[in-house]
């Protein structure tokens, strides 16, 4: 039975799209047709724009329609979502270890670039699929997969203590999920931003407390500043790192999920001195996207999203909201059926 795929695919201009139809004459034995209901947008998405016929969005969320032969951990009509790792080998060193985001042979987003979120319906491969709890709405559900699963995955690596001190760095589309998660995770939680405007707002996603980087220059600030068992930076900037590793306590890590435009130079001293940390974190593999929807659910934990039509008009206005900052936190594009 002949699939018919709509899908808004990418032009030759920065931030247009087109609608196109393809057909897919059958479901491969591990693939599922799913109805797509809302599908955010990531401003990694931004990077693939201007290039033809790229169907790109790697935070969807639907119903499952049908299933390939072989799938047995889904059933029609159940809640879905996928998300920036598309397939794994499934039996090398780092599949079997659960580190499946490592593999030699993974297939991470945009893949083939011809079956991702931003369509009327998708095949995918169910085990690299996740069950939503039908508790979670779908245009909240949508930014779990991709900005949901790398602040938890940066977190859960990280192997967080309950009277942990934590500190993050950016107040938007992963930084406002990172405060509820470090909130429900029993940490005393610092936001840290440049933006006194995003302060309350900042208190009322989980922060205990607002700390402003301006004041970092002030004399005698760090006499009485707080410290900090990890910061998390969520800020695609260029910060000063030396400022800020002087916040971590002894032993303390300094953790980057946002991406920064030049070489993260850094005085190695205290890190040798007090056995410091700094590393990086992806997007979360197929274990910490399963364990992140638990924990969303146990938690009601929800992005704040701004709502835009499932149509080329809406997902070009969002892609200008994202591409421009102006999301507060996480654009959806989301069909009149999902609500």
């Amino acid at each position: 039975m002949p699939f018919e795929i709509n899908a808004f695919v990418t032009t030759s201009t920065n931030g247009k799209f087109k609608e196109t139809s393809r057909q897919v004459q059958e479901l491969g034995e591990h693939e599922i047709l799913v109805d797509l209901l809302a599908s955010g947008i990531c401003y990694t998405d931004c990077h693939y724009t201007g290039t033809e016929g790229l169907n790109l969005g790697h935070e969807p969320v639907g119903l499952v329609k049908e299933l390939g032969s072989a799938v047995t951990n889904f059933s029609k009509g159940d809640y879905v979502g996928f998300s920036y790792l598309q397939s794994s080998c499934l039996t090398c060193d780092q599949c079997c270890a659960g580190d499946d985001l490592y593999c030699e042979k993974r297939v991470m987003y945009p893949g083939s670039g011809q079956n991702n979120g931003f369509s009327d319906t998708a095949i995918v491969d169910a085990r690299f699929s996740y069950h939503i709890p039908k508790d979670i709405e779908p245009k909240h559900a949508a930014p779990l997969m991709c900005a949901g699963s790398t602040v938890f995955n940066a977190l859960y690596s990280s192997n967080l203590s309950p009277t942990a001190s934590v500190g993050i760095v950016g107040i938007g589309g992963l930084g406002h999920l990172a405060l509820q998660f470090a909130n429900k995770w029993g940490c005393h939680v610092t936001a840290i931003s440049t933006n006194p405007s995003k302060k309350d707002e900042a208190l009322s996603f989980g922060a205990h407390a607002y700390l402003s980087s301006k004041d970092f220059a002030t004399p005698g600030f760090y006499d009485n500043a707080p410290k900090f068992d990890l910061i998390l930076n969520t800020a695609s900037v260029d910060l000063p790192y030396d400022d800020y590793i002087k916040l971590l306590k002894p032993k303390g890590q300094f953790l980057l999920i946002g991406l920064p435009s030049k070489s993260v130079n850094v005085d190695a001293f205290p890190f040798i001195g007090n056995e410091l940390g700094m590393r990086g974190s992806l997007v979360g593999g197929r274990r910490a996207v399963r364990l992140m929807l638990e924990f969303v659910a146990r938690h009601n934990i929800k992005p704040q999203v701004e709502e835009y039509p499932f149509t080329v008009q809406g997902l070009e206005d969002a892609f200008e909201s994202c591409v421009n900052y102006k999301a507060r936190y996480r654009a959806v594009i989301v069909k009149s059926s999902a609500n």
